[in-house]
């Protein structure tokens, strides 16, 4: 019976080991309906990265990298007297601030709502330094690769 058990574990972790290397960046895939929601109220959401090459990455109810929703996919983010700041500072900074969107190679096969009502709140995404770059989606789809970071990095691929 140890023989047995054993025999199949090897068969198993060969198999396992023949499908190759893991991508850097994995897929997400949900086979049904996909809901996300963010609801701020007096709160400050902030997100800052320093220093050269630094990336700051802010997503709130948003779909990022190589993502395939099986149904329905509702993104929603609510807010009211607070802020939602995404900074990233230094050469070759790279801000990325997302609400409610879907960014990347993403595949909806059913209905899509996105959503964003932001009140008496301030939204800012900023990136400075030499050759730096701020890219901001608010209840958006974005497939543009070319507004990702320049520097060597595993996202989204």
């Amino acid at each position: 019976m140890k023989t047995i058990a054993f025999i199949a574990l090897s068969v198993i972790a060969s198999a396992a080991m023949a499908t190759g290397p893991v991508s850097s960046t994995p897929d997400i895939s949900i086979t049904g309906t996909s809901v996300q929601f963010a609801s701020l109220a007096g709160v400050s959401v902030n997100n800052n990265s320093t220093g050269s090459k630094s990336e700051a990455f802010q997503n709130l109810a948003t779909n990022t990298g190589n993502v395939t929703v099986g149904g329905s996919s509702i993104q929603a983010v609510t807010g009211a007297g607070g802020s939602v700041a995404n900074t990233a500072s230094g050469s070759d900074a790279y801000a990325s601030q997302n609400l409610s969107s879907n960014v990347g190679d993403v595949t909806v096969s059913g209905n899509s709502l996105q959503f964003t009502a932001i009140m008496g709140s301030s939204l800012a995404n900023v990136s400075s330094g030499g050759n730096s770059k701020a890219v901001q989606n608010v209840a958006t789809n974005n497939a543009c690769f070319t507004c990702q970071p320049t520097k060597t990095s595993h996202w989204p691929n």
